[in-house]
């Protein structure tokens, strides 16, 4: 309660013309960590968008410094394709937070994912199935508009909006399937985030971006023998969880350098750098 009604009073001196009032008030902000969701939420208070842009960048710094007390270095279990997969949603979460406005409530990450294994249809019991209910159904749908936007990294936002570019609708994809108890492998394709899964016919990519289009590894090696080695590569043998965790960072640099959010591209930058070669 004393943090709501402290919150209250910051909200009424959020615009205030006095540089020192407003000083104080950014200085008092870095309290809540970015996030004033379920302050606002218990004060039964409803921001008109200008009120709620202010907010949210009033609120961005203490964002930044939550991402980067509480980023840890990637363990070493995140160096195979199957490996920690609880800590990387684990850091996809925090991501998922930094990239959040501060103001919207929403539930975690984690949550909006366990809300979504539970909808799955009974009758999904393979990775194929699960494709098509996701992709090929029209519930999620690749980003066509603004496949570059930092939204597509925040995948609690992907999930409410039910598109994402191809490595967020993925993530989706290996992470509901993890709670199923099936296996996706992610796959580091230059320039397209695709996904990997056993079938009946042999080792098959999932392009979930194009509605879950399912791709038979052997015909694509066989119809096009002049995929470069890099794609030869990548379509074998499916990416480690690290490489895509840094494929998410790079993809969120690149935003933001097109969005001139120079300050984030270079925590994003740092956070590139904890990965042990």
């Amino acid at each position: 309660m004393e943090r709501t009604a402290q919150f209250g009073s910051l909200l009424k001196l959020l615009d205030d013309e006095n540089v020192e009032v407003q000083q104080g008030v950014q200085r008092a902000l870095m309290d809540f960590d970015g996030d004033a969701s379920h302050d606002l939420a218990a004060l039964g208070i409803h921001l008109k968008t200008k009120e709620s842009k202010l907010l949210s960048a009033s609120l961005h710094a203490g964002r930044q410094k939550l991402l980067k007390e509480h980023w840890a270095m990637p363990a070493s279990n995140l160096r195979d394709p199957d490996g920690d997969y609880e800590s990387m949603e684990s850091l996809l979460r925090l991501l998922s937070d930094f990239l959040h406005d501060g103001v919207t409530l929403r539930p975690s990450l984690s949550d909006e994912l366990d809300i979504l294994a539970q909808e799955v249809h009974p009758e999904v019991a393979t990775p194929l199935e699960l494709s098509s209910w996701l992709f090929s159904s029209g519930r999620f749908t690749g980003n066509k508009v603004a496949p570059f936007a930092p939204e597509n990294s925040d995948l609690a936002w992907c999930l409410e909006e039910g598109q994402s570019n191809p490595l967020g609708l993925s993530l989706i994809y290996i992470l509901i399937a993890q709670r199923l108890g099936m296996t996706v492998f992610g796959v580091n394709y230059p320039g397209h985030f695709l996904c990997l899964i056993d079938t009946p016919e042999g080792p098959t990519l999932i392009d979930a971006f194009h509605k879950g289009r399912p791709i038979l590894v052997g015909k694509l090696l066989t119809d096009h023998p002049e995929l470069s080695p890099s794609a030869t590569k990548a379509v074998r043998q499916p990416c480690s969880l690290a490489a895509i965790l840094l494929r998410v960072l790079a993809n969120m640099n690149l935003a933001f350098n097109k969005a001139s959010r120079f300050e984030d591209a270079e925590i994003v930058q740092d956070l590139m750098r904890t990965f042990r070669p």
